[in-house]
């Protein structure tokens, strides 16, 4: 990967400034998204793109303040965005243009859902798209983050890469392709659980707001299961960067680590009767999580490429 280029700057800031910024306020919109649903706050505002039907945001009604601040929070995040983009142009990094346009179509996904959720008070299906479309929102940001860094500016970091064999390359690409794709199967299972769980994202004060049709046992047990499945993934992902030497071993340890920490929350909110604080932390916790995943992968899939031998027909012969 090419090192970046000292004009590569936007507003005084760099690209990577701009990329991370990007990312970690992906996350927090997420975040903040859930605790709309977990203090009631859905239908906080009864009108969109304005709170109320009366256009004015009613001051001292906690939810409609919860709901709209969330509203202005993801419009926000355009900056950012807006930041790279620019930073990327005057760095001549036009590799990342489908990243951004994924993001903006995301953006324009996410409004249009937006609008959705409200005028179909809190359908848990359209919810549950909502959220999901934020969590494929971060895998974006985090790969635009990682595609405009240099990895190999550390010498010390080019030399364990040159150590890696092409085999374990290989097959730590793989394990992190297949967590990742666990990863995203786990995510995917917890919504379902949340949307069929007590969490309306109403107060209740208006019309009930529906719930999907899963038995709650049934599949909070299902993203159990598969939460273990992701786990003996990871650990076998351990013992085969362990005995290969590799640079993926930290990282490795770290998403395991926290991977221990989420379960274990899970399994406290499941006991004690699905508290909102802790369901909150669990949600947090899975942005987290998917984020240091994508990274992850993303690392693993550029380390086996530098890995792959290029083939000799495929070298241009000089210009004569």
């Amino acid at each position: 990967m090419a090192e970046l280029r000292p004009e590569s700057r936007a507003w005084g800031r760099s690209l990577t400034f701009w990329t991370r910024f990007a990312l970690i306020w992906m996350m927090v919109i997420t975040v903040t998204g859930a605790a709309v649903r977990l203090t009631g706050s859905g239908l906080g505002c009864t009108d969109w793109p304005t709170c109320n039907v009366n256009t004015e945001l009613d001051a001292p009604a906690f939810h409609s303040a919860i709901e709209f601040g969330n509203r202005v929070i993801s419009g926000l995040a355009i900056i950012p965005v807006i930041g790279a983009w620019f930073a990327a142009r005057r760095g001549g990094r036009s590799g990342l243009r489908p990243w951004f346009y994924a993001i903006i179509g995301g953006f324009i996904g996410q409004v249009l859902l937006g609008m959705l959720v409200t005028r179909t008070e809190l359908d848990p299906r359209v919810v549950l798209g909502h959220f999901l479309l934020s969590i494929v929102l971060i895998y974006l940001a985090a790969m635009l983050d990682h595609r405009a860094r240099d990895h190999f500016a550390d010498p010390d970091r080019r030399a364990a890469f040159a150590n890696l064999s092409l085999e374990s390359s290989r097959t730590l690409w793989r394990l992190s392709q297949l967590t990742l794709a666990l990863a995203a199967t786990v995510i995917v299972v917890g919504t379902l659980v949340t949307g069929s769980g007590p969490h309306t994202g109403s107060d209740e004060s208006g019309h009930p707001v529906p719930r999907l049709g899963f038995d709650i046992r049934e599949i909070t047990q299902t993203h159990g299961a598969l939460v273990w499945v992701l786990g003996a993934t990871l650990l076998g992902s351990i013992i085969v960067a362990r005995r290969a030497n590799a640079p993926h071993l930290t990282w490795l340890l770290r998403l395991i680590v926290l991977g221990i920490a989420q379960g274990a929350v899970g399994y406290i909110q499941y006991f004690t009767g699905v508290p909102a604080l802790l369901v909150g932390v669990h949600i947090a916790g899975a942005v987290l999580l998917w984020t240091g995943m994508v990274w992850y992968a993303a690392h693993a899939s550029m380390l086996h490429a530098v890995h792959i031998p290029v083939p000799d027909d495929a070298v241009p012969e000089p210009a004569r």
